[in-house]
């Protein structure tokens, strides 16, 4: 992995497991061109050789739970996760404010499985994480050996959420989501960092193989963009995993 990329950021638990993986910042390319665009398809080709790898997949993310397996590099449809087991092809998903989460696991006989997932609010109430995890398992990859990073993203500090939202989460995801909400002068904060390391850890990845970034889009400066804090002119960060 080339680390001297200035605008690339890395998860030192992923790193240190020779994974190839990392998100971009506002001084890398930009990702908010249309995804069947040349222009997307070119800056994940920067993105991806950046950490090492030989191609890339992603989607159009239409915060939804759709899961989809990518064996080849391009756009694969519409979802707002992906896994692969194909050596040599990353994974990327985009956002600005919405958590990107990757996850990377290893079968019995030593081969990889990774992928990553487009938590927005209505893609973790829809479980998108722990189906991510699930699908990932169902290949032979045991979760318990699983490690995920959860990339810069809106934090609880600053995402305000309108009530229905809650009883959308409390619906979909049970009583128990009424613990990632807090009543905050007025405001409706919705912990979407709590609501997904909830859903891998209950898809049985061990809590101390999850590595939470703890950066807010929103509130933690210019380093990463944010649709909260510059609306239409925001771009888009991208993050990768792959092997």
């Amino acid at each position: 992995m080339n680390a001297s990329k200035k605008w690339l950021d890395q998860s030192s638990l992923l790193a240190g497991a020779d994974w190839a993986a990392g998100w971009t910042t506002t001084d890398g390319p930009d990702f908010r061109s249309d995804p069947l665009s040349d222009e997307h398809q070119a800056s994940v080709e920067i993105l991806v050789q950046a950490v090492g790898l030989k191609s890339g997949a992603w989607v159009r993310q239409v915060h939804g739970g759709t899961i989809l397996r990518v064996t080849e590099g391009g756009c694969a449809g519409q979802a707002d996760a992906l896994w692969s087991d194909q050596p040599g092809l990353g994974v990327v998903g985009r956002g600005a404010d919405c958590p990107l989460i990757l996850v990377g696991g290893q079968r019995s006989d030593g081969s990889r499985v990774w992928g990553f997932a487009h938590a927005s609010w209505r893609s973790t109430v829809a479980g998108i994480t722990t189906g991510l995890v699930l699908a990932m398992a169902e290949s032979g990859a045991g979760p318990e050996g699983m490690k995920a990073v959860i990339c810069p993203s809106a934090g609880p500090c600053c995402y305000e959420v309108g009530e229905e939202v809650r009883q959308e989460a409390l619906d979909k995801l049970g009583p128990g989501a009424a613990w990632f909400f807090t009543d905050r002068s007025g405001s409706l904060i919705f912990d979407l960092w709590a609501a997904n390391i909830a859903q891998l850890t209950t898809a049985g990845v061990r809590e101390d193989h999850i590595d939470n970034t703890n950066h807010c889009t929103i509130c933690g400066g210019g380093r990463f963009p944010s649709y909260r804090r510059e609306g239409d002119d925001a771009g888009r960060l991208a993050a990768v995993i792959g092997a």
